[in-house]
């Protein structure tokens, strides 16, 4: 009985240690990591600004996408997992995503200046989407976030996402 309780454990402990390794595998294989394409992308045009959107790669995150928004102007669609980019001209810029639900300061406004780079990390609150009720489970639907990210930490976390060209 001792073995078969010591196998039992040890395939257990296997299996949930390969659980968040299934997180990791890259969902888009037909997509480029951002690493292999970054020194390849062409530089903004003169008097240009780039803004990348990206989200991250999560076992736990809303696997749905969002469409992003600048200035309420459709620019792209985010999904789990991948990076892509926007040159623009410099101004302020209204950043907004498609949102089921609403939560606090979940869109931002930057203000963008000639050869800056920005970076946008699209987030989910999964634990937003869905409200426990009086009959059960309700949901809102879900609820993505815009968050601007420093350059050190934002060029660290899109190095192995999927590269979304443009266009």
């Amino acid at each position: 009985m001792r073995l078969v309780t010591r196998r039992l454990v040890l395939v257990l402990a296997l299996m949930l240690a390969a659980g968040p390794l299934a997180s990791c595998a890259k969902p888009y294989p037909d997509l480029q990591t951002f690493s292999a394409v970054e020194a390849k992308l062409p530089p903004p045009a003169h008097g240009q600004s780039r803004i990348y959107f990206y989200r991250l790669l999560s076992y736990y995150d809303v696997p749905d996408g969002t469409t992003v928004y600048l200035n309420q102007q459709n620019v792209g669609y985010s999904r789990i997992g991948t990076v892509f980019y926007r040159d623009v001209a410099p101004g302020s810029y209204f950043v907004s995503v498609l949102s089921r639900g609403a939560y606090p300061d979940q869109f931002k406004t930057i203000k963008v200046k000639p050869g800056q780079v920005w970076y946008i990390r699209i987030e989910s609150l999964l634990s937003w989407s869905y409200s426990v009720g009086g009959g059960g489970m309700a949901a809102r639907g879900d609820t993505f976030t815009v968050n601007v990210i420093a350059p050190e930490a934002a060029k660290q976390e899109i190095q192995g996402l999927s590269y979304l060209p443009p266009g």
